[in-house]
């Protein structure tokens, strides 16, 4: 660009421009700058610069044709080294040529550059031209540059429309509403009449919903009804949705006369928006049955974002694949998003595999979909492999990876992603800091996760509950009641259900069971009005079983406001196995088994806990029924997982696992580990019991 502006500088006292030259106009001339300028329009620029560069004469036309086509064609820096070109070649520039500049130093974002161009356009006496003023106008708009703009637009004679639209949706993109609201007014003062432009420029702003109600007016009045202009139509449906006014927005999209795209795509993004979806969807088939419009890459990614199952999912994308828009980034991405969301793991992968050239959105989407359906290893190994390819994760894309490593307890592998968040900067926005804290406290380092929440910038209640929930695992109940009490007076988040549900996980985890007791029933309550959810209410049931309160417990439950499901029975049934509690365990047996009936509960859990305590009191024949009973049933116990890192490689198992290459020595050193197990049990009871569990 240095370059350019020494060709567009002024030249210095005592130098002689070169002789201009005088064209004379030929036929020929004519026809090729027609040409020229034909190809250009048609998008056809290769084709265009090639006649350019065969041109052996070339006017202020075919200059002016070749600058425009440039910009057209998102070639903004090498339009304007095409005017620099043409200044230096001693072609004196028209106000057409000084439109086109400006045009180009717009689209480039280069305000020096047109700052220069400004100032030929007045030493060439074309300043007073009103199209170059709205030019001049669009460009420091466009460049952030808003008191020049106003102040090329306060010293034109005639202002148009033209030029006051351009510092009304200037003023709205930079989020000066207050300004644009009086360029608007001082528009409508000086005798401008604004057009349909200038009045969804201030509607796609923040605009309060009654000057928006009053701009829906003045679009009546003075341009018609909405019903025949779709941009209009788009813009009120748009900003209608935005305020919660969907039945006047559907009011206006019901009376469109001819729905183009956009207006159609507003009205999906206002069923997204109001939380239903599937109306989202059926608004794209009604698109489809209609026939008039064909959805685009932008119909298509709304409709994709709306979907919750594969069924649908699916649909869209044979429908994409069919219109030829899969490679489209946009539809590619939402694709990704997609599967992810409904679970089709393969689908993604292949998805992601058939992306040419993915983006940061799309290596994002595809780490996130791996995390949430469980993949937590191939969410790792995604981003290291991004990472290989030279692209810095967002900090969406490390909180996804270090909560995988959360879920993995990989302390190793989580503490290089937070080397990597440190190095990227990112380690203090909210969506990382939570995640590091959460990883931290679930890797057993709480003093860590503590010093990651204090670097965060700004915290939320994701924030606090992490942090809270970190204390109540590692049993510092007088940390979890600390943090729970800072987050209260800082007011960086409101405690909701997850933040109660830490403090009394901590009471429970200390045997604080006083104290918990009068936190759910009074504190809760009174001071913060929240209702118990089936979460709060099996953890005071566990927190009441452990202590072997198991009266306050049945009461408890029988108080409650819903009826008990799947949860809180298996908590009771898990503290009655803790201590031998014969008689409460076989009522929580019966309620799972009516639950399981209704098709509720068709796990082993309740099974295998009913197995346990007929075990720990010696009654072995009743264990041994209940594991027929749970045969008989078609219920099977999932084979236990665990896993150890060594050398940052995971070595995972499963029980009678022998898939792993040093099995056979495992299992000598495990048999070995066994024998000495038995050897310190006295009683043939204590080796009996030790049996069971082992079986478990």
């Amino acid at each position: 660009m240095a370059a350019l502006h020494a060709k567009l500088l002024p030249a210095p006292p005592g130098h002689r421009p070169p002789p201009r030259v005088n064209l004379r106009e030929t036929s020929e001339v004519v026809r090729e700058c027609k040409r020229l300028d034909g190809l250009m329009k048609a998008g056809r620029l290769e084709d265009a610069l090639h006649l350019f560069d065969r041109m052996p004469s070339k006017n202020v036309v075919a200059w002016t044709s070749a600058v425009s086509g440039l910009t057209r064609g998102g070639r903004p820096e090498a339009a304007l080294e095409t005017f620099a070109d043409m200044m230096a070649s001693g072609v004196a520039p028209n106000d057409f040529a000084c439109n086109a500049a400006l045009a180009a130093c717009a689209a480039a974002g280069a305000l020096r550059a047109g700052e220069q161009v400004h100032s030929l356009a007045v030493r060439s006496g074309f300043a007073g031209d009103a199209w170059v003023g709205c030019c001049l106008v669009e460009l420091y708009s466009r460049c952030g540059s808003l008191r020049a703009a106003q102040d090329v637009l306060d010293r034109m004679e005639s202002p148009d429309v033209v030029g006051y639209t351009s510092l009304v949706s200037a003023f709205c993109r930079s989020g000066e509403f207050g300004l644009a609201v009086e360029a608007l007014g001082q528009m409508i003062m000086r005798g401008v009449e604004p057009n349909e432009h200038t009045m969804t420029s201030v509607l796609a702003a923040c605009c309060p919903l009654v000057l928006g109600e009053q701009i829906h007016g003045y679009i009546i009045k003075a341009v018609g009804s909405p019903s025949q202009s779709a941009y209009a139509s788009s813009a009120l449906i748009d900003f209608y949705s935005r305020n919660g006014e969907f039945d006047m927005a559907k009011m206006v999209f019901d009376s469109l006369q001819c729905k183009n795209v956009v207006a159609w795509c507003s009205m999906m993004q206002l069923h997204i928006r109001d939380g239903r979806p599937e109306d989202a969807l059926q608004v794209f088939d009604d698109m489809l049955l209609e026939g008039a419009v064909h959805p685009n890459e932008f119909a298509l990614s709304i409709a994709l974002g709306a979907c919750g199952s594969i069924t649908p999912g699916q649909q869209l994308h044979s429908l994409a694949i069919k219109r030829g828009l899969t490679t489209d980034l946009r539809v590619s991405n939402a694709l990704l998003s997609m599967y992810g969301r409904s679970g089709f793991v393969e689908g993604l992968e292949a998805m992601l595999s058939d992306i040419e050239n993915p983006d940061l959105v799309s290596w994002t989407a595809a780490v996130s979909a791996y995390f949430q359906n469980g993949h937590g290893e191939k969410a790792i190994a995604l981003l290291s492999r991004m990472h290989s390819k030279g692209l810095m994760p967002n900090d969406y894309a490390l909180s996804s990876v270090l909560s995988s490593c959360a879920d993995l307890a990989l302390l190793d592998q989580g503490r290089q992603f937070h080397c990597l968040a440190l190095k990227l900067g990112c380690d203090s926005e909210i969506c990382t800091g939570n995640a590091l804290v959460n990883m931290y406290s679930k890797c057993g380092q709480i003093v860590p996760a503590r010093l990651a929440f204090n670097i965060m910038d700004h915290r939320d209640a994701a924030s606090w509950n992490s942090l809270i929930h970190g204390y109540a695992q590692h049993g510092e109940v007088n940390m979890a009641l600390e943090a729970f009490g800072e987050m209260c007076s800082n007011g960086d988040g409101e405690p909701d259900e997850s933040t109660f549900l830490g403090v009394l996980a901590a009471c429970n985890h200390a045997g604080l069971v006083d104290e918990g007791m009068t936190f759910f029933k009074s504190v809760m309550a009174s001071r913060y009005g929240a209702s118990p959810t089936p979460s709060h209410y099996a953890c005071v049931v566990d927190m009441l079983g452990r202590s072997g309160r198991f009266d306050d417990a049945l009461s408890l439950i029988e108080d409650m406001p819903f009826e008990p499901g799947v949860l809180i029975w298996k908590t009771l049934l898990a503290s009655c196995r803790l201590h031998g509690n014969l008689e409460t365990g076989k009522l929580a047996v019966e309620k799972l088994a009516e639950l399981s009936e209704g098709g509720e509960d068709r796990d082993s859990a309740s099974y295998v806990l009913m197995s346990g305590i007929h075990a720990m009191l010696g009654e072995w024949g009743d264990a041994s029924r209940v594991r027929r009973r749970m045969d008989n049933a078609g219920v099977w116990k999932e084979a236990g997982c665990s896993w150890v890192e060594v050398k940052n490689e995971v070595h995972a198992f499963v029980a009678w696992d022998a898939s792993h290459p040093d099995s056979a020595s495992m299992y000598q050193m495990l048999w070995e580990l066994f024998d000495a197990m038995r050897d310190t049990t006295y009683h043939k009871e204590d080796v009996e019991l030790f049996d069971v569990h082992m079986q478990n």
